[in-house]
């Protein structure tokens, strides 16, 4: 079955609904043939009993009135008694009576009585005219001049009533095809298995009757007790059934709530789950919060499901609940009442049907519980739904009341919007960060062409930073950074906006009315505030500058033509010597010489041999002594200088050149292994670790790539870990499983790189074929301040314990951190504490046993800040 929409694969305007009101106008035409060509003409048979035409339509509709239900993938169908009516008009009444007659009987209950309409009821009105008019058809076509009491006459009338639920299973089977967008073929026998019997079953009691009517019409009393009798047995059993299966359903799915310790995963999961006991498309959890606020968690089918995200238009729920409240009804459904609430409500939303429960304690309202779209086009939700949803919403409402669920909902609001900020925050300076700058500039310059209050950008690269990140470590820069945010921030209005874009460019967004002369004073104050001296700790000090480039908006500008002009003002201002200022002008960016295409340049470095590899040691953290270290990729550009993996590692990938760039780290770290292992004393655990990149995972020349490697450097498979983080695992899994297979079969080790940051799960765990996990910088970097990262860590290294696989830590910076991780029972450790990434060499005398004191000078404090990449 497949999870494509028909359609997005047929366009927009042949929908589902249009297609099935095709099948109905097919079945329609089939119909008035039939009935047009064969049965119209047909003679009666003139039997002895001769009802009037008013009660063959309540023989019909009694029989319609009772009905068996019978659930086929996400729709039901319905198993009649008018069959048993229909053997008996075979027999009794006129050819034309009997199709007439069942269409008008089952009509009236179809629409008085289920209250159908639309599409459903057309479809249903359509079966019910071509398989009346069929079983007339092959009625007299296989029984012509029988006698009354003939056993073949008798078959007849069972073959008619089999060749007509065929001809209605197909119709339904076409129907549900039609809405599922597929169904598989093998589920048309079961359906007939469940419809045939009891369909020639009915019908063979309809013969009896027929038969009696024809004998000794009195004799049809006889019948009337034993039938009676039966129906209400089997009515009450069906009932009773149930009502089980609905309380242990019930007992399921509200045992959800409380058996979870996250109060996301437990909304989402009920919501699933409800949402599958209604057949519906939609279900909807909306939650009044005690201090105003409102949040909605929704399950869809074929989405995934979100939780407890905030309402923006609450205005049509808050209608609700106001009605339920004021009218005592907390529990309906659309068509109950023409013209309720709920059905504006609905055909706001563009639902077909819906069911709202109020959730209501004796305190407060809580919220509301939505469910809507019944699945299958000819499908809508009944009474019977309708006293099932109330119990589930009072559960959920005295979970609610109780509190804990309330609490935990809470606790996870107030956890997202943590989340939200710090996805629109720099996390080490906390001010704006690309996207929310991106944002509100776009609002500035939106609003600025209603009120003509243009606003100007600011665009500042920090000179001279390079060199005091390099010299004094990344720590010393962080703080630079941290302290030239907060006076940045102060030299501005409170309605202008400073954001950190990355690395050590900022921009500025100045309200207006702003001209010339006002940007002179910001650009003054800023002046003045780089001048003074920026304490680095450790009696360290330094002074930087920038280079700013100004760009004013207006009308003929949009918020990427007003970006880029302040970007070409501030390289102009970086050419024309730096820690100056330039106003954007036309012509400015033509005047500058263009920028190299960086496809290109990447290119030409690996041709000219600029990529080197460093190495930073991995150490045993048993036996104290360097074992290995893992392969980094670095550019030395001629122009800028060292450029971090971070500005070139994603065009790379895009450009398809990280293969090539992959293949060239691989084979330096198994040449440079296999010198490790000839130098060192004891080289029985010796390694070196290689990144992959999400190209490389998938790609299938990859394995033969490590194998042309090892074969071509004699370094044996065992001692070459390759490491993947856990989100190019998840990019494409069936093909970065199959690759990981074929690379076990090599020989060699699988890593997870920063274990816990990304789709951590058991399930992949337990579907790769991995050696050792990596525990993330940002866990071991709280390690003894953060209870959290402590528990998360002893966690991480006791799973891998548990599944055979061994721990790296990475970022290790203290003392203390390597104490607490040695305690933990973690294999191995890398980080500034050890050694800074150094090249080859120093590791070979590592790993051969030189003392620590000979290469004291790769040891820093300093925190690492995009030191590695993927290669």
């Amino acid at each position: 079955m497949t999870n494509a929409r028909p359609e997005a694969r047929r366009g927009p305007w042949f929908t589902t609904s249009r297609r099935i009101a095709l099948l109905v106008a097919v079945m329609s035409l089939s119909a008035v043939a039939v009935f047009v060509i064969v049965v119209r003409d047909l003679p009666g048979l003139g039997g002895p009993v001769d009802l009037p035409w008013w009660a063959w339509i309540a023989a019909f509709a009694a029989g319609e009135v009772i009905k068996v239900w019978v659930q086929l993938k996400r729709d039901s169908h319905g198993f009649s008694l008018t069959d048993l009516v229909l053997v008996a008009g075979l027999y009794l009444a006129e050819p034309t009576t009997v199709v007439v007659t069942q269409l008008v009987g089952v009509g009236l209950v179809l629409v008085l009585r289920q209250r159908q309409t639309g599409l459903k009821l057309a479809f249903n009105l359509a079966q019910y005219a071509l398989t009346g008019s069929l079983a007339v058809a092959v009625f007299a076509a296989l029984a012509p001049n029988t006698d009354w009491d003939s056993p073949w006459r008798w078959a007849a009338a069972l073959v008619a009533v089999a060749a007509v639920t065929l001809a209605a299973d197909l119709c339904l089977f076409a129907a549900l095809s039609i809405s599922e967008g597929a169904l598989h073929l093998r589920e048309l026998p079961h359906m007939l298995m469940l419809s045939l019997p009891f369909a020639v079953g009915v019908a063979a009691i309809g013969l009896l009757a027929a038969y009696l009517a024809l004998q000794n019409p009195t004799a049809l009393m006889l019948l009337v007790l034993p039938s009676v009798l039966l129906i209400s047995s089997y009515r009450a059993y069906t009932k009773a059934r149930e009502q089980q299966n609905n309380l242990r359903l019930l007992h399921e799915i509200t045992s959800l709530l409380y058996n979870s310790d996250d109060a996301s995963t437990a909304l989402t999961n009920f919501l699933t789950s409800v949402r599958g006991a209604f057949r519906a498309e939609v279900g909807e959890l909306i939650l009044l919060g005690e201090d105003g606020a409102i949040t909605v968690s929704r399950s869809r089918d074929g989405q995934e499901p979100t939780a407890l995200l905030p309402l923006t238009h609450s205005a049509g729920i808050e209608q609700l609940i106001a009605s339920a409240t004021a009218t005592g009804v907390l529990t309906a459904r659309t068509g109950q009442v023409r013209g309720s609430r709920l059905d504006e409500y609905a055909a706001q939303r563009g639902f077909k049907d819906a069911m709202v429960s109020v959730l209501r304690t004796e305190n407060r309202v809580h919220g509301v519980l939505l469910i809507a779209d019944r699945l299958g086009d000819v499908a809508t939700f009944a009474s019977t739904d309708l006293a099932l949803l109330e119990p589930f919403a009072r559960h959920l409402a005295t979970s609610l009341e109780r509190g804990r669920l309330e609490t935990d909902l809470r606790h996870v609001t107030e956890l997202k919007e943590k989340l939200r900020h710090q996805a629109m925050h720099d996390a080490l300076t906390g001010l704006p960060n690309r996207t929310l700058f991106l944002d509100r500039t776009q609002h500035a310059v939106h609003l600025a062409a209603r009120n003509g209050l243009w606003p100007a950008v600011l665009y500042i690269d920090l000179d001279g930073f390079k060199p005091v990140n390099d010299t004094y470590g990344h720590e010393a820069g962080d703080i630079l950074l941290q302290v030239f945010s907060e006076r940045l921030s102060r030299c501005l209005r409170s309605a202008d906006t400073a954001a950190r874009l990355g690395g050590d460019e900022f921009a500025v967004l100045v309200h207006g009315p702003i001209d010339e002369s006002g940007v002179h004073r910001v650009l003054d104050r800023i002046r003045k505030q780089l001048d003074l001296p920026i304490d680095l700790g450790a009696r360290r000090e330094a002074t930087i500058g920038a280079s700013i480039g100004v760009a004013f908006a207006d009308a003929g500008t949009d918020i990427a033509t007003l970006i880029n002009h302040a970007d070409v003002a501030m390289y102009t201002a970086k050419r024309n010597g730096r820690q100056r200022s330039v106003f954007y002008e036309a012509g400015l960016g033509d005047a500058t010489p263009e920028k190299p295409d960086p496809a290109a340049e990447l290119a030409a470095a690996l041709d000219r041999g600029e990529f080197t590899v460093a190495y930073q040691p991995l150490v045993d953290l048993r036996a104290g002594r360097t074992i290995g270290a893992e392969a980094l990729i670095r550019w030395q550009h001629p122009v800028d200088g060292n450029r971090p993996p971070d500005t070139f590692i994603p065009l790379a990938e895009e450009t398809g050149l990280i293969m090539e760039i992959g293949e060239f780290v691989l084979r330096d770290a198994c040449r440079q292994a296999v010198r490790w292992v000839q130098s060192s004393s004891s080289p029985a655990d010796l390694l070196v670790t290689v990144n992959l990149s999400a190209r490389q995972v998938t790609d299938p020349t990859t394995v033969e790539t490590v194998q042309a490697a090892l074969a071509d450097t004699g370094l044996e498979p065992h001692r070459l870990t390759l490491e993947i983080t856990e989100t190019v695992l998840m990019q494409d899994r069936d093909a970065a499983a199959a690759n990981l297979d074929r690379l076990k079969a090599v020989g060699v080790r699988i890593a997870i790189d920063d274990f816990g940051t990304g789709y951590s799960s058991l399930a992949y765990l337990s579907r790769f074929p991995l050696d050792m996990l990596k525990v993330a910088r940002e866990f071991v970097d709280g390690l003894g301040r953060d209870d959290n990262a402590d528990v998360v860590t002893r966690a991480i290294v006791e799973l891998a314990r548990a599944l055979g696989l061994r721990t790296v830590a990475e970022g290790v910076e203290t003392d203390e951190q390597h104490r607490q991780l040695a305690e933990l029972g973690c294999d191995f450790a890398q980080g500034y504490l050890f050694s800074r990434p150094v090249d080859a060499e120093t590791i070979m005398a590592l790993v051969a046993g030189e003392s620590a004191e000979t290469h004291a000078a790769t040891r820093v404090a300093g925190s690492p800040v995009a030191e590695r990449a993927s290669a």
